[in-house]
């Protein structure tokens, strides 16, 4: 990872620049109450670059005053396009995009349910896919980018940008409280809860478990169990005093060979390979 230093004198906590003069800040509290991924960003490239995109349990959304991201085409046969704001949804296998030129704007990471509150989508429409968010939006979509962008420095972005997430998030629809202990049970077991069991806990059939989690988390909780154990092996994989056998063990697979099958059917690539080559992951 780049170098950072501080930005000295910026107003916004978090604040720091890479060594090759690129910018990446964080405000200093959670925006709007549930969004806390949050992140403004300013780089310049001199070349295109292609971001390959890890399966992932969030929600990306990002609003651009820069040049476009340019997104592919659906496995829904929908063309891929440039876009300035879009927002994408869970996925449980890789994504490209790519970037060029100056890349300026505010990147946000939520838990899918309060994208559910933020959006107001089922969130089955927004997985696996890349939405221009002028179709969930409107025109409101453009207006704020033009706010965020004539703003004077990222104190004003931030509070713009909470005022508008706040007042969506409060007119938005509520997401079930059975569904977010679901989600953060299987996460905080990396995926390891047996799902009728979670079923049970809450008092539900399992055919209604997977279709709250349908709309609310966009994957079934299947789906989600098996990102999760996939986000906590990548994380374990960055410790490379650990061996591959110890990451499949550690992040719940069955064996080191249970553990290669079940990456490489996500990202078409060895667990190993996580070590040797610059592949680009999502973060989680």
């Amino acid at each position: 990872m780049d170098a950072l230093t501080a930005v000295p004198g910026s107003s916004p906590s978090g604040a720091a620049r890479r060594a090759d003069g690129n910018l990446c800040l964080r405000p200093g509290r959670l925006l709007a109450g549930r969004v806390r991924d949050y992140s403004g960003y300013e780089e310049q490239l001199a070349a295109p670059v292609q971001r390959r995109e890890m399966p992932s349990s969030r929600v990306t959304l990002v609003v651009s005053f820069g040049d476009p991201v340019e997104v592919p085409r659906s496995r829904y046969g929908v063309p891929g396009a440039p876009c300035a704001c879009l927002v994408s949804g869970p996925h449980d296998r890789v994504a490209r995009t790519r970037i060029r030129g100056a890349q300026h704007g505010v990147l946000m990471r939520l838990r899918p349910f309060d994208a559910y509150s933020l959006l107001g989508v089922p969130m089955h429409l927004i997985s696996n896919r890349f939405v221009n968010l002028e179709t969930i939006f409107g025109r409101s979509s453009l207006r704020l980018t033009e706010q965020l962008a004539e703003a004077r420095d990222w104190t004003r972005r931030f509070d713009i940008l909470n005022t508008e997430l706040a007042a969506r998030i409060a007119t938005g629809p509520a997401p079930d409280p059975a569904v977010e202990w679901a989600w953060r049970r299987l996460r905080a077991t990396a995926g390891n809860t047996r799902i009728s069991a979670l079923a049970e806990h809450l008092g539900w059939s399992r055919r209604h478990l997977v279709r709250k989690f349908r709309q609310q988390v966009g994957l079934s909780p299947k789906t989600a169990a098996l990102i999760f154990r996939f986000e906590r092996a990548m994380a374990l994989l960055d410790d490379r005093s650990r061996s591959l056998a110890d990451v499949a063990a550690e992040a719940g697979y069955a064996d080191q060979a249970h553990f290669s099958r079940a990456v490489h059917d996500l990202t078409g690539h060895a667990p190993g390979e996580f070590r040797t080559t610059p592949l680009m992951r999502a973060l989680g």
